[in-house]
C-alpha cells in the first residue's frame, strides 16, 4: 500500500509540474534535462507532505531531473550545480537534495522568495559519462 501511495504522489507531482506550471528542458549530449522553478505554495499538501516542503507563498523550489534519451522516464544521476541571483546581484544559496524513489531521480531546493522577486539561475550538470551542459534559468516569483 505504502508503494501505491507513494507512486501516486509521485505521478501527480509529475503531472502537476508539467501542466500547471511552465517546465524547460535541454538536451545535454545524450540525455535531457528537465527543470522548473514554482513557489511551494502550489504544491498539492499530499506532496509537500511527502517529500518535506513546506508549503509558503514565501518559499521557492528549483527542480531538476536528468533522463537518458531513449529511457523513458527513467532519470539518473548526474552532478549538478546551481548558483542564482537576484536582479540586484545578490547570491542566493541553492544547496540541492536528491530524492530517489523507484526510477525517479530528483534534484530539489527550496528558498526564500520576496514578492515579485526575480531570479536568474546558472545549473551545471555534468553526467556520469561526462557530459556537461551549462542551463539558464530566469523565474519570477508572486508571494501575495
Amino acid at each position: 500500500m505504502k508503494k501505491i501511495i507513494q507512486l501516486t504522489i509521485i505521478s501527480l507531482f509529475l503531472n502537476f509540474q508539467s501542466i500547471a506550471f511552465a517546465e524547460s528542458s535541454q538536451t545535454v549530449g545524450n540525455y535531457i534535462v528537465h527543470y522548473n522553478a514554482i513557489s511551494t505554495e502550489s504544491l498539492p499538501p499530499a506532496v509537500a507532505r511527502a517529500y518535506g516542503i513546506t508549503r509558503s507563498k514565501n518559499k521557492g523550489l528549483l527542480n531538476i531531473s536528468v533522463l537518458k534519451k531513449g529511457a523513458g522516464f527513467h532519470g539518473v544521476e548526474a552532478t549538478i550545480d546551481v548558483s542564482a541571483t537576484n536582479l540586484t546581484g545578490q547570491l542566493r544559496d541553492i544547496e540541492l537534495r536528491k530524492i530517489v524513489d523507484q526510477n525517479a531521480i530528483y534534484y530539489i531546493s527550496v528558498f526564500s522568495v520576496a514578492n515579485r522577486e526575480t531570479l536568474d539561475f546558472s545549473i551545471k550538470v555534468t553526467t556520469a559519462d561526462e557530459q556537461t551542459g551549462n542551463i539558464k534559468l530566469r523565474q519570477q516569483f508572486f508571494a501575495n
